[in-house]
């Protein structure tokens, strides 16, 4: 897999495979067709094509399953893709209890059969990329390893180690400890994370060499490589149905490029119990055909709909005449409801066959009553000469409540927040303002700005709120040359009577600050900006404003 600017994953697919997977057809006829199975042409060359594709279909992450969806939009292979999983018995792994508390689940599958050469190596690494970054959450709830299974005797022992226990792991000479290998591999560095404790999942063959020591790496003795023609693949993790998921994208790649598989049987410690692998299909239980039609503008009979279906490699059957049974294939992690029938029924019939047809009625757009008062006030404070602003929801606790001198944190916080920078939501537009005025101290005086805005209060009426605030900067601002902003900006906008009522609020000087009060209900403050609260944001000259609650005056 590769990653282009935009995060989107992207899959190469040489023009040479193009025409070995689709002989008599011409190349340019297939490059057209691409688009209509859901992939976006990123470049080509005069050796490959690069097509990106949603993360939600990991079957695209290699051109055996690009060339799986398009035989069936071409006609060639119809239904459900069908390969045989073999039973042996003797391809077993033991699931120590141990692992309960670390990383639970696995699950594997043998295939044997078909030599690999760089060209296909590269293949399969491009879809365990995929897996691991898209539904495997990069390597958190699931993490696959491929291995050499000639370098391998079952039956398998999946359990837990202390730190020093020593193997040589991928793409090293010498053996290291499972805590060298978190501190001085790239990919212990990397993922360690995932695994703190004093215990780590381990994976060992029946001669007790450690062949993976999950989701960190493999062992260097189990590599695959150019000539290897039978493999083992595991797939362990914390969340049992992303497991199976992976595991199931995993086993559909390996029938299309080839291989025979074999199961792998699971024995757990904790209830004595067997489990397999089993490639199960899922299905859609009574698709309505007229919902169907009504969603795209079509009449089709249940057949034809059926056929759509079948050209987009699933199954389906008749109930009667107002239902559909539909089999999704298990590798098609991105199916959950009707629509998404909906969406491969288009598919199949083909998106170039659909013909636009104008609606049978007609809806005017017209601004909301919100919408039109807002854009008057924009034009309002720009018309007194202030600049707009516009400031992320999402803030953080340095800006809103440690530089606002704020005694008491009252904000709505985010959970398990990625990045400092947006770890609570605003509920003020003052604090974004200010900081605009400190990245922007080196600009000319006077500086102006206002800022139309959703705020969320932790209170019990009203959680989110829109305000209105503006702020002035330069040296001789005071509280009268605010108040005339306000006082302009009600009578243009509101044509409403207000009062300012001397109060005390920690973001402005004593004696320079005010309630806005209408209709007998506090809608804002006014006031000049309090000297520590300048200096805490850096900011060169003295500062005024105002902050209304624009929901109490608009009654939105």
């Amino acid at each position: 897999m590769v990653k282009d600017a935009t995060n989107m994953p992207v899959v190469e697919f040489p023009l040479e495979d193009i025409s070995r997977l689709f002989p008599g057809y011409d190349l340019d006829y297939i490059v057209d067709m691409l688009p209509y199975i859901g992939l976006d042409l990123e470049s080509r060359d005069d050796k490959c094509i690069r097509l990106e594709y949603s993360p939600n279909r990991p079957d695209f992450s290699t051109f055996y399953g690009i060339a799986r969806a398009l035989n069936g939009l071409l006609g060639k292979e119809l239904g459900i893709a069908k390969f045989q999983v073999i039973e042996n018995k003797k391809n077993m792994i033991s699931v120590n209890r141990s692992v309960s508390n670390v990383r639970p689940f696995i699950v594997g599958i043998v295939a044997r059969g078909h030599k690999l050469n760089n060209k296909t190596i590269k293949q399969i690494v491009s879809m365990q990329e995929d897996l691991h970054n898209g539904i495997g959450r990069r390597r958190l709830k699931a993490s696959v390893g491929f291995h050499n299974l000639d370098s391998i005797e079952f039956p398998l022992d999946y359990t837990t180690s202390s730190d020093n226990l020593s193997f040589t792991p991928l793409d090293h000479t010498s053996t290291l400890t499972l805590t060298d290998i978190l501190n001085r591999t790239e990919s212990g560095r990397k993922f360690r994370e995932l695994i703190e404790g004093s215990i780590y999942p381990i994976l060992k063959d029946s001669r007790n060499t450690v062949i993976s020591f999950p989701p960190i790496i493999n062992s260097e003795f189990t590599r695959i490589k150019e000539g290897v023609d039978n493999l083992f693949v595991e797939v362990t993790g914390v969340d049992k149905k992303t497991v199976d998921n992976v595991l199931a994208n995993i086993i559909a790649t390996l029938a299309g490029i080839g291989f025979k598989l074999e199961n792998v049987s699971i024995k757990r410690d904790s209830d004595n119990s067997f489990s397999y692998n089993t490639n199960t299909n899922t299905i859609l239980e009574n698709v309505k055909p007229a919902y169907i039609n009504k969603v795209l503008g079509l009449s089709m009979s249940n057949e034809e709909i059926v056929n759509c279906l079948r050209k987009s490699r699933f199954d389906a059957n008749v109930i009667d005449s107002s239902g559909i049974n539909c089999m999704v294939p298990s590798y098609r992690i991105d199916i959950f409801s009707p629509i998404d029938i909906v969406e491969e029924v288009a598919i199949g019939y083909g998106l170039y066959n659909l013909e636009p047809s104008l609606p049978e009625y007609t809806l005017n757009g017209n601004r909301s009553r919100q919408n039109y008062f807002f854009d008057k006030i924009r034009q309002a404070m720009i018309g007194m000469g202030l600049i707009e602003n516009i400031n992320f929801i999402l803030s953080n606790k340095d800006i809103h409540y440690k530089r606002m001198k704020i005694d008491k944190f009252d904000f709505f916080t985010v959970n398990n927040s990625k990045s400092d920078e947006h770890d609570v939501l605003r509920r003020s537009l003052l604090p974004s303002l200010l900081l605009s005025l400190s990245k922007n101290i080196h600009e000319e005086y006077p500086q102006k700005l206002f800022e139309i805005g959703e705020v969320f209060v932790p209170e019990k009426d009203k959680f989110e709120r829109w305000n209105l605030c503006c702020v002035s900067a330069f040296n001789g601002v005071t509280y009268s040359e605010i108040k005339a902003v306000l006082q302009t900006l009600m009578e243009i906008c509101f044509k409403a009577k207000f009062e300012t009522r001397p109060s005390e609020n920690s973001s402005f000087i004593r004696g320079r600050s005010a309630d806005i009060v209408y209709n007998e209900k506090v809608i804002g403050q006014i006031g000049e900006i309090s000297p520590l609260l300048i200096d805490s944001f850096k900011i060169k000259m003295p500062v005024a404003a105002f902050e209304l609650d624009l929901t109490e005056l608009l009654q939105i």
